[in-house]
C-alpha cells in the first residue's frame, strides 16, 4: 500500500497532527485496516474509496480502534486528493462531511454536538490533577474547563486512570491568550491515543461551547500538546466550520521505511 502522510494544523510554531491517507480501490477486510493503521502508527489512518466525481467513501482507524468521526484525518485526505478541484465529500457511517480548498488552507464541515452540564467526576479530576469551572458531557466525550490556559499547558494526566472512566474521550480547555479566544488539550487512552495533537471532532463541541460562552460565531483557538496546533472556527448552528493546515510530508510504498522514518 502506498501511504501519503500529511500534517494537518502545522505552521511555523505548530508542527499539527499527523494522519495517514491510504486510497483504495474497495475497502479491505476491518482486520486487515486496523492491523494496516497499527503498523503505521500514526494516530489515524484515513481508508478511502472513490464513489463518484468529487466523493469518497472513508474510515478511520487509529492503531488499535476504528474511529466514528475524524476531522484531521479527513483533511489529510482532502489534501492528498484534491488535486485541481476545489471541493470534495466524504461519505462514512456516521453521515457527509465536506471538504474544500480556501487558499492554502483545507476547510472541512462537520456536525456540532449537543452539550449537557455536570458535575465534574472526582476521580477524572483526580487523574487529570485540576479543579474545574464548568463540565459538559458531549456523546461518549467529556470537556472540562479550567481557569487558564496555564493550567490547560501543565497538566499531566494519570492516563491509565483517565482509562477507566466511562467516557472515551476527555477534553481539557480554558480561554486562549495572545489574542486566541481559547485552547485545549485532548486524551483520548481507551482509544490507544494518550493525547491527541489536534483534534478536529473535539472542537465540534469547543467551538458551540466557546461560541455561547464568547458571544461570537467565529473564534480561533490553540491546541496546547507537544506538536500543537492553531485552528480558525465558525459555528454554523447545527454545523462547525474547521479551517487549517495540511502539509503533505511524503508518501510511502512500504511500512518498515514509514516505521524506520519515525524511529
Amino acid at each position: 500500500m502506498r501511504h501519503h502522510i500529511v500534517d494537518t494544523f502545522a505552521d511555523a510554531t505548530h508542527l499539527g497532527n499527523p494522519a495517514a491517507v491510504v486510497e483504495l480501490p474497495e475497502f479491505a477486510p476491518t482486520a486487515g485496516m486496523q492491523d494496516s493503521a497499527h503498523r503505521i502508527g500514526l494516530p489515524t489512518t484515513a481508508f478511502v474509496v472513490a464513489a463518484g466525481a468529487g466523493e469518497y467513501r472513508v474510515r478511520w482507524f487509529t492503531p488499535y480502534k476504528e474511529l466514528n468521526l475524524c476531522g484531521h484525518a479527513t483533511i489529510a485526505a482532502t489534501r492528498v486528493l484534491l488535486g485541481d478541484r476545489t471541493r470534495l465529500t466524504f461519505v462514512s457511517d456516521n453521515g457527509v462531511l465536506h471538504a474544500e480548498r480556501s487558499g492554502d488552507l483545507v476547510s472541512i464541515d462537520l456536525p456540532a454536538a449537543a452539550l449537557t452540564a455536570c458535575d465534574p467526576p472526582p476521580e477524572l479530576l483526580a487523574a487529570l490533577g485540576v479543579r474545574a469551572v464548568a463540565c459538559v458531557v458531549s456523546s461518549d466525550d467529556i470537556l472540562i474547563e479550567v481557569e487558564s490556559a496555564t493550567v490547560v499547558a501543565a497538566i499531566r494526566p494519570d492516563f491509565a486512570a483517565l482509562a477507566r472512566q466511562p467516557y472515551r474521550g476527555h477534553i481539557v480547555t480554558a480561554r486562549g491568550a495572545d489574542g486566541v479566544d481559547f485552547t485545549s488539550r485532548t486524551f483520548f487512552p481507551a482509544l490507544g491515543v494518550d493525547e491527541d495533537q489536534v483534534c478536529v471532532t473535539a472542537h465540534c463541541k469547543l467551538t458551540p461551547y466557546w461560541g455561547r460562552r464568547l458571544g461570537r460565531d467565529r473564534l480561533t483557538a490553540t491546541q496546547l500538546s507537544r506538536r500543537g496546533g492553531r485552528l480558525a472556527l465558525r459555528d454554523a448552528g447545527d454545523r462547525v466550520h474547521v479551517l487549517g493546515s495540511a502539509v503533505l510530508r511524503g508518501a510511502y510504498d512500504e511500512v518498515p521505511e514509514l516505521l524506520e522514518e519515525r524511529r
